[in-house]
């Protein structure tokens, strides 16, 4: 008797542990998975528009991972999308390379989806933060960047 109503007792306890909602396993926010790095130096050209450009598409449920890089004239901005939007690639890279041209109309921007773009973004956004690349070294290497992603396959 006493064994029966123990295993019961101790079925019930377990199955209540393990359907309830536990809050902290969710995020909070969608914006918490993006991978998204502010930059600044202040010896080089004005990474504001960057910033900005990261601040808007992080608004954005698909994207996991933004990089940005600016010269006076041109912005090169890599964006990745989630696995499941993956299928929608070349709508969403459309659309948003159409929102990023409406909002920097001064700049020539170009957005990437391509996997290869946002490794070079970010050893480049790294450079920019610990100050080792100079304007005219980031200018041409964005340059070299932007080329590379217009000759895609």
């Amino acid at each position: 008797m006493y064994k029966k109503s123990f295993v019961l007792y101790v079925g019930f306890v377990i199955l209540l542990t393990a359907c309830g909602n536990d809050l902290s396993m969710e995020p909070a926010d969608n914006n918490e998975k993006i991978d998204l790095t502010k930059i600044s130096n202040e010896t080089l050209i004005s990474q504001q528009p960057s910033n900005k450009a990261k601040d808007l598409l992080r608004k954005h449920d698909e994207i996991i991972t933004v990089k940005a890089v600016n010269t006076d004239e041109t912005m090169l901005i890599a964006i990745e999308i989630e696995h499941m939007k993956r299928l929608e690639l070349a709508k969403i890279q459309k659309q948003y390379q159409k929102e990023m041209k409406k909002q920097f109309k001064d700049l020539d921007v170009e957005l990437s989806t391509d996997k290869k773009i946002i490794i070079e973004l970010n050893k480049l956004e790294k450079q920019i933060i610990n100050a080792e690349i100079q304007n005219k070294e980031l200018k041409k290497k964005l340059k070299q960047i932007v080329k590379l992603s217009k000759e895609q396959t």
